[in-house]
C-alpha cells in the first residue's frame, strides 16, 4: 500500500489543492487551477474527492478518486474503501438526478479501471460515474467507454454551473438520507464559518 505518489499525479494535485472540507457549501465556488488543470469539485472528504471529468463522455461525468495515492483498487486501504463505498451510491443518485431530473428512465455507468491494459489512463484509483442519456433508437451508440468515443474538453463556465447544481443536489440528498434513513452524513462534515473562506 503506497501512500506516496510518483510525481506528477494530477489527482494528487487536485487532492492537495482541496483539503478535506467534506460538505462543500453549494454557494461557494470550489474551483482551483493547478499547474495543469482546473478542477470543479463536488465533494472533498478525508479519504475521497469527487470532481467533474475534464474530458467528459457525457454531461455530468464525475470522477470519484481516493484522496491518497493508490495506483490500483487492490492497493486501497480499508478506511478509504469504506468511504468510497459509502459515497459512490450517493454520488450516483446526485449525478443522475441532476442530469435526468425526475425522468425515471435513468441509465449510467460506474467504471473503475486497474492498469494500462484495463484502460487506466491516470494511475490513481478513481471511479467514473457516467450518465447515459437516450440517443434515439440505437442505444448502442451511447456505450463509448474506456477513453474511446467522442470526448470534448470541459467548458469551465458550464462546469461551474453544473458543479454548483451537483453540490445543491448533494445537500438535498444528505438531508433526504437523514430524514428517511436516520443517517447523519453531515455530522462533523458541514463547514464552520471560519473554514468557508478557505475554499
Amino acid at each position: 500500500m503506497d501512500l506516496t505518489a510518483p510525481a506528477p499525479c494530477p489527482f494528487c494535485k487536485i487532492a492537495a489543492t482541496y483539503p478535506p472540507t467534506p460538505f462543500i457549501d453549494p454557494d461557494s465556488t470550489p474551483i482551483a487551477t493547478t499547474d495543469e488543470i482546473t478542477s470543479h469539485v463536488i465533494l472533498s472528504t478525508e479519504h475521497i474527492i469527487a470532481f467533474l471529468d475534464i474530458m467528459p463522455l457525457t454531461r455530468g461525468h464525475v470522477l470519484v478518486a481516493s484522496r491518497h495515492h493508490y495506483q490500483m483498487l487492490s492497493d486501497m486501504g480499508v478506511l478509504a474503501g469504506q468511504e468510497m463505498g459509502k459515497w459512490l451510491p450517493i454520488l450516483s443518485r446526485v449525478v443522475t438526478k441532476t442530469v435526468f431530473g425526475d425522468d425515471p428512465d435513468r441509465h449510467w455507468n460506474v467504471v473503475q479501471n486497474n492498469g494500462e491494459r484495463a484502460a487506466q489512463v491516470v494511475p490513481h484509483v478513481h471511479f467514473h460515474i457516467i450518465p447515459r442519456p437516450a440517443t434515439g433508437t440505437n442505444q448502442r451508440t451511447s456505450f463509448a467507454m474506456f477513453g474511446r468515443g467522442q470526448r470534448e474538453e470541459l467548458d469551465d463556465d458550464e462546469a461551474e454551473i453544473l458543479a454548483r447544481e451537483l453540490r445543491l443536489e448533494l445537500v438535498e440528498e444528505v438531508k433526504r438520507i437523514q430524514k428517511e434513513e436516520g443517517v447523519d452524513l453531515a455530522q462533523g462534515l458541514v463547514l464552520d464559518a471560519s473554514s468557508r473562506g478557505k475554499l
